[in-house]
């Protein structure tokens, strides 16, 4: 039997600051990053009207973490004043936020990618939430 599948993407941004301590080059110095935030569901069925989960409720509930973040130095911001905010932490965080959000026997948050630039990337799933 076949199984459908369907990846929802929304992309968030959110600017700035960051120190990586104990680094042992530059990132150990304040600098700024142009985040971009990629949530990724999957969803196995359609309601209704042909959508698995709507763009708009994603979006939303995107947009209040990014707002915690933008604009900021991440090291005064809980939790990233006690955890290092590497994009990897982030990512993590972003995921553990939503996924009480979207955690459906129909569709599950899957995974979170964290960009620092438009090269570097990190995505953080968890193995046991995906649909198998």
């Amino acid at each position: 039997m076949i199984q459908k599948t369907y990846t929802i993407k929304t992309i968030g941004h959110f600017s700035a600051a960051h120190i990586i301590p104990g680094h042992p080059g530059i990132c150990a110095r304040l600098h700024g990053h142009n985040f971009k935030v990629e949530v990724e569901i999957k969803a196995f069925q359609l309601n209704e009207i042909g959508i698995s989960i709507d763009f708009q409720d994603v979006k939303t509930a995107t947009k209040v973490l990014l707002e915690k973040l933008d604009h900021t130095h991440l090291n005064e911001v809980p939790p990233f004043d006690t955890l290092s905010p590497t994009a990897e932490n982030i990512a993590q965080w972003f995921y553990q936020q939503l996924l009480p959000l979207f955690n459906f026997s129909h569709a599950k948050l899957n995974a979170i990618t964290v960009w620092e630039s438009d090269n570097n990337a990190v995505r953080y799933t968890e193995e046991g939430h995906a649909h198998d």
